[in-house]
């Protein structure tokens, strides 16, 4: 009887830290206003020794504030075994347009250890800021909070509403209004988590709902308190609190069976903050759509532009070195020999964009020259079809994106059909600056709609700043009134990473690190839910090629692979039909 592989020993997943950051008397930086700060943490490469040139996360932007408490948390993987360096650098934030910390205004870097921080009392450790050019200066002081993150999957849902909020002002004006939710450490020092979108000139304002993680609201543990700020906005960034909730618990909102009502001190009787409905789910992972069954499909797409160099020449960068590569071919095989695991026939289809063929510019080509079919086999024949196209398409430009976003926006919607959902990765390689901006932001609010990311590698030494604003980690794209429905752009300098296996290897985490995010987003927003795995019978009986199978696709099914209960199930809905799962009614209330 044949018998499986056997699989090698599970590696545990090492445990995940959040880091909760605050400041305390910023340097003032701004003539007319106080500094705005952001905080931007950096990770010494193990390898080079090196600052990462890249954050592995930042903050958000306070506006007009010296002392201030930031509401993004900073999550690393935590591993006791190795001296893992932090580089803390907070900027007064000058150039909004650019969201570099290099573009910024620094104030100063604080350097340690997670170590030190964990091992400090209360996990709290107090560090003085320092420039580097004004090392006497007193530039502020960093305090950073840790707390191991608990691995819960469950998700809150929120509709959160206030009631008689004064009118405030010399004219008696309805208050433009957000609230911030704070948690307790677990030495019982509140930070803020969350914070809510700006209603306008509501006395009793209706905010939108809103979801966060098990993890960001209460860590795992229902009984950690909470309060719930509720405040003026104002546009200087000086905000006024109208009124704070008694501290409360997760557990208490569960076990309740009717809406929940808090006063919000100092305000007078009647001024209630109300959460009138919450719902908890627990949201499938990356992983258990992976494990139904959904590919991830590549799409490649290089950049023929001029300014790239004469391919003959060692100066250009699509110029074959001795070894047979070249950065272009260094980044598609690192990027994609880890994407092709997961596409079933490994099939991809390659594009050149910014070309001349047959005498014709053309900003979306199929490099095997085959337009009908411009899909080649695995990675080596991505790379096969990139030196053919060198010797058939002449460098011209220019540099327009939109085409290839556009190209592969048809393909996913050709691909998309009922529950049978494919996922899409267009990883795009280019040495210059876009000239069709705003047909490209176009292009990508479209496809935020779809299943799709994009992935922008910089190749060569070009200005990328425009790269930064596709990126949109800080503020969404917006064009002719549509606002981009998620995020689906990452950009990486390959600049950034040297020749080598580690520098390829680092290059990948880079430019996929963001991938199984988006692809959730796309997934939940959409309401498709996992298909259960394959049953064990069914995938014994393809290993033993007692099922027929082409492409490594199955053609026909006698027993049914997913015949088992589904993994995730909905409150109600027809058979088959795409609707996000839910926890039992239990963890539910809400108002009528």
């Amino acid at each position: 009887m044949h018998q499986p592989p056997a699989l090698p020993p599970a590696v545990p997943a090492a445990p995940k830290l959040e880091f909760k950051i605050k400041c305390r008397d910023l340097a003032d930086l701004d003539i007319l206003s106080k500094s705005d700060p952001q905080c931007f943490v950096f990770m010494k490469d193990p390898k080079t020794r090196d600052w990462c040139k890249e954050p592995i996360g930042k903050t958000e932007m306070v506006l007009n504030k010296l002392s201030c408490d930031f509401v993004t948390s900073i999550i690393i993987d935590y591993r006791f075994e190795s001296i893992q360096h932090l580089r803390f650098t907070v900027v007064d934030v000058d150039n909004m347009n650019n969201p570099s910390w290099t573009a910024q205004e620094l104030i100063g870097h604080f350097d340690t250890e997670v170590g030190r921080i964990v091992g400090s009392r209360g996990r709290t450790l107090a560090g003085r800021l320092v420039h580097p050019q004004h090392r006497s200066s007193n530039r502020g002081t960093i305090i950073v909070s840790a707390e191991e993150q608990s691995q819960s999957k469950r998700v809150i849902s929120f509709n959160i509403e206030a009631t008689n909020i004064a009118k405030q002002g010399l004219f008696r004006s309805e208050p433009n209004s957000f609230f911030v939710i704070h948690r307790a450490s677990e030495n019982g020092v509140f930070s803020p988590i969350h914070q809510s979108p700006v209603v306008r000139s509501k006395i009793n304002p209706i905010w939108p709902e809103f979801s966060m993680k098990d993890t960001q609201l209460c860590n795992g543990d229902p009984n950690r308190q909470l309060k719930i700020e509720v405040k003026k906005f104002k546009e200087n960034g000086q905000h006024l609190t109208i009124g704070i909730t008694p501290v409360f618990t997760f557990q208490e909102l569960l076990d309740s069976q009717t809406l929940k009502y808090f006063p919000l001190s100092p305000m007078p009787a009647g001024t209630n903050l109300l959460i009138r409905r919450m719902i908890v789910t627990e949201a499938p992972s990356f992983l258990d759509y992976l494990a139904g069954g959904v590919p991830l499909n590549l799409v490649v797409a290089v950049d023929f532009t001029q300014s790239n160099g004469d391919p003959r020449s060692p100066q250009s960068l699509h110029y074959r070195n001795s070894s047979g590569e070249n950065d272009y071919t260094r980044a598609i095989r690192s990027v994609g020999s880890i994407l092709e695991k997961y596409d079933t026939d490994k099939k991809f289809p390659v594009y050149g964009f910014g070309g001349k063929v047959n005498g014709q510019v053309s900003h979306c080509f199929a490099l095997n020259g085959n337009p009908q079919y411009p899909e080649v086999d695995g990675v080596d024949g991505i790379l096969g079809a990139y030196w053919h196209a060198l010797q058939f398409a002449q460098l011209y430009g220019p540099t327009n994106f939109s085409p290839v976003i556009n190209q592969t926006a048809a393909i996913c919607n050709q691909h998309r059909s009922g529950q049978a959902e494919e996922y899409y990765v267009l990883l795009i390689l280019t040495d210059g600056v876009i000239t069709d901006m705003d047909n490209t932001v176009s292009a990508i609010i479209a496809a935020s709609r779809l299943p799709l990311s994009i992935i922008i590698v910089g190749v060569g030494p070009a200005n990328f700043d425009n790269m930064d604003v596709l990126d949109a980690d800080d503020e969404p794209l917006r064009a002719n009134g549509q606002t981009m429905a998620r995020d689906i752009v990452q950009f990486v300098p390959f600049r950034d990473y040297p020749p080598g296996p580690f520098g390829e290897e680092a290059l990948a985490e880079a430019v996929l690190a963001e991938v199984p995010g988006q692809f959730v987003s796309y997934m939940t927003q959409h309401k498709v839910i996992p298909r259960a795995p394959p049953r064990a019978d069914t995938m014994q009986a393809m290993n033993n090629g007692a099922l027929p199978i082409s492409n490594g696709k199955l053609l026909s099914n006698p027993v049914p692979v997913y015949g088992a209960p589904p993994m995730y199930t909905q409150e109600a809905g027809p058979s088959g039909s795409r609707s996000p799962q839910a926890v039992p009614i239990r963890y539910s209330y809400q108002g009528r």
